[in-house]
Parts: C-alpha cells; structure tokens; sequence
C-alpha cells in the first residue's frame, strides 16, 4: 500500500490557493486535519498560518467556516454544562474573537459585571492572554479570584449570576497547534471561541474583530445557532476590535429564532449623546497589573468617558440579550446607573470571595 506524503497533500492546497483555483470540501477538511495531527507535516506552524491566511484572502464561504471549526472540534471533543436557571431567565454566552486590530483594555469582562449586577444572568468563557498583554483569567486571577472547575463555577454562577470558566486545556490538542501562533482574524475567529466555552447558554454575544459581521451570523446559524448577537466596531475601517466601543462606527446584526437580520451600523455618540473616543483613549495598559486597575476603576465609577462608556455599550447588549432592555440606549443609561451606584464593583467582590479567592489583592491593586 502505497502511502502519500502529508505534505504534497498540503501543497495541493496551497496551490490551488495561490493561482485562485476551486477547492473541494474535502481538500480542506484534510490539509487541516494534516497540519493540526500529523507530525510528518514539516514546519507545522508556517503551514498553518499559511493556510488560515490563504484562506481569508481568498473570502471563506459559511460552509469552509463550518467546516474547518467541526474539524478542529473533532480533534478533541467538547463537554457542555447546561445550568438550570430560575424560571423565565436566560443564560447570555459572552465570547470574542480576539486578533483585535487595536489592543484595548479588557473590556468584556467588566461589562459582564455590569450586566450582572443589573440582573443578567451571564457565562463568559475566559483563558489567558494570547495575543494581548492580559486575558480575562489574568485580570481575575490578579484581582483575588480563583479558577473553579466548569462544575464549581456554575454554582458561583448560580449564585450571583456570573461565571468566568476556563477554557485551559479543554482543546489540548488543537491549541497545542493554534494557540498564541495567529494575531490577525482567521477562518476560525467567525465563531469558535463561543463554541469552546464550557457552558451552553440560550443566547450569545459574540464580538468579531472583522467588518463581516453576517458572515459571522451565517456560520452561527449553520452550526445550529439560533438567537446571536454579533458586535464589531472600527474608527478607521481597517483596525476592528471584537466589542462596541465609543467610537466612530459601530455594528450589530443579531440572529433571532433562526432568522438572520439586517446589519445595524451606528455611531457610539448616537447611544451615549458624549464625544466620539479615539483608539488611543482605550488603549490597554503596558502591564498586567495596569489593565486589573483599569478594570477595577470603570467598576468603581471612576473612569467616565471612553472606557465607561465602551464597557457599558457592551454591557447594554447583554441586557438586550437578556430582555430586560430592548434597546441599547435603555440598556447604556441602566448600565450607566449600576456603575455609578458602585454595585458592579461590590459585585466583584462577591465574585472573589464566592470561589474561594480573598479580597487583600483587590485591594493592594485598587488602593483602597
């Protein structure tokens, strides 16, 4: 039996790329499942971002999205929780893309705490930092908290109404491959990083660090997806960071019972009635400990402008999600009251001391 060389099978792949030629589904699923499994393939890493990136200059249809995320899936296999929540209430999934095109301060996660302390019930899938100088694990651990297993966050879960969950080797094999070697959108950044997380939730935000915000829905709904809200935002229509921000141009489209809706594009002044921010003012600090204080401040009130508004947009989408809004002015004002009122940071707080964690490094990094 005559067996073929992985890597002339990758190559076929990479010609048909190069010269603009078709490419069968089938050629895909095996120059990846090759490049992420066999250890014959030469120079695994280069091959890859090749591939990924040949792939997105040549525009992914929703079917090679789906098909390239189901293959990196199969590689390991992934276990979902499904809490039980109070009845009538909604679990809201919070995952990103990452690779943004500007690198912010975490943004995410203080919106979470937000949008808790206002009444949702929401999951966010966390892991360190990878292209960026902290994740959102970083940011919990260096405050006080503690990581709690899937199972032991949803009792934090149910609790208080957030829960962080590591997504740490719950791909071992496929981040063994992919992890921290890609800093720009690829196939996969449509919807993976919500698919990975630990929980199942009833709705989703996802952020998408890509201006094709439908493409993003369309994979969502092919993979069985029903009700997804997609953000991105941009200042300048080439550096896209996969959260609503402050800034000029702003997107939303949401998948509703199945059914993808039109593209929302709005500007950030039109929500907060403040001025427009530019990328700089939500720059990321230089260091870990610098981003945790940042965190802590727009939670205790104390950063008004740019950063409180971004993470309170977001947090409002949540609340949208939720249904306690229907629309993100509501939810941006009601955002806006919870920060002020200094809940979200007692809320905290709670999360800390509920896994486990004290609150002496909170309180060495907020000063107080």
């Amino acid at each position: 039996m005559i067996t073929r060389n992985p890597n002339y099978e990758i190559a076929e792949v990479f010609y048909r790329l190069n010269i603009g030629a078709s490419l069968e589904e089938v050629m895909i699923v095996r120059a990846f499942e090759l490049i992420l499994s066999n250890l014959q393939v030469k120079a695994r890493d280069a091959q890859l971002g090749a591939f990924l990136t040949g792939m997105m200059v040549k525009k992914p249809t929703v079917r090679e999205i789906v098909t390239l995320i189901r293959t990196a899936l199969n590689i390991d296999g992934v276990t979902r929780y499904k809490p039980t929540l109070p009845i009538g209430k909604k679990l809201v999934g919070v995952a990103g893309s990452g690779k943004k095109g500007w690198k912010t301060f975490n943004i995410s996660t203080p919106a979470c705490f937000v949008a808790c302390t206002a009444g949702a019930y929401v999951a966010k899938p966390g892991s360190a930092a990878t292209s960026s100088i902290s994740g959102s694990r970083d940011i919990l651990n260096v405050v006080g908290a503690v990581p709690l297993d899937p199972t032991g966050m949803i009792d934090v879960l149910l609790s208080i109404g957030i829960g962080m969950f590591s997504i740490e080797n719950l791909i071992p094999k496929f981040d063994g491959v992919y992890g921290g070697k890609t800093f720009g959108p690829t196939p996969l950044s449509f919807a993976l990083p919500a698919i990975i997380n630990p929980v199942a939730s009833d709705v989703e935000l996802y952020g998408l660090s890509h201006p094709n915000v439908k493409l993003s829905l369309e994979t969502f709904l092919e993979l069985g997806y029903k009700n997804v809200m997609v953000v991105s935002s941009t200042n300048d229509m080439v550096h896209y960071v996969d959260e609503l921000s402050a800034t000029q141009f702003n997107y939303m489209g949401r998948l509703q019972n199945g059914i993808v809706g039109p593209i929302e594009e709005f500007s950030a002044a039109e929500i907060t009635g403040h001025a427009l921010s530019e990328w700089e003012q939500l720059r990321s600090g230089i260091s870990l400990i610098e981003n945790a204080q940042i965190f802590i401040r727009v939670l205790q009130g104390k950063l008004p402008g740019a950063c409180e508004d971004t993470v309170a947009l977001n947090a409002a989408a949540i609340l949208m999600l939720d249904g306690r809004v229907t629309n993100l002015v509501d939810g941006y004002k009601l955002s806006i009251e919870v920060i002020r009122s200094g809940a979200a940071f007692k809320k905290l707080q709670q999360f800390i001391e509920m896994t486990g964690g004290n609150l002496k490094a909170l309180q060495t990094i907020s000063g107080g």
